[in-house]
């Protein structure tokens, strides 16, 4: 009888791979688009990375202080599985909702779309106090 040594890293990375967990983690992917938010003047601002879509596939809602873009990013049906040496990009539905500050001013909200980026302006009707030092007496 051989003795065989015991590797435990071995032992668990072979567990873990036999594991079917690729379908399931597979069934929950969603597209997911970046974003920056940034602040200027008097004005907070938000850019969409969506290349690819047009304005027709994009959704944006305001609902009080929730403002929800979504859209969906379809894949090309005109190629066949079959035909693809490799398929890298992500297709699907996205959504993304921010709580924005309580001082912006919701009529004069705008948004344009231009060379892939969604560009949303709204312009706050006072100063947001970010960080104020309280002084003790």
């Amino acid at each position: 009888m051989a003795i065989i040594r015991y590797r435990p890293l071995k032992s668990l990375m072979d567990k873990f791979f036999e594991q079917d967990f690729m379908p399931h983690f597979l069934d929950r992917w969603e597209y997911r688009i970046p974003v920056d938010v940034y602040e200027k003047e008097r004005e907070i601002h938000m850019d969409f990375e969506l290349p690819g879509l047009s304005k027709k596939d994009i959704s944006i809602e305001l609902d009080g202080d929730t403002l929800t873009v979504s859209g969906k990013v379809e894949k090309d049906k005109t190629i066949d599985e079959e035909n693809y040496y490799r398929n890298e990009r992500s297709y699907g539905e996205f959504s993304r909702s921010f709580t924005l500050p309580k001082d912006i001013k919701e009529k004069d909200v705008t948004a344009s779309f231009e060379k892939g980026i969604l560009k949303i302006t709204f312009p706050k009707t006072k100063e947001i106090e970010v960080k104020k030092k309280i002084e003790i007496k």
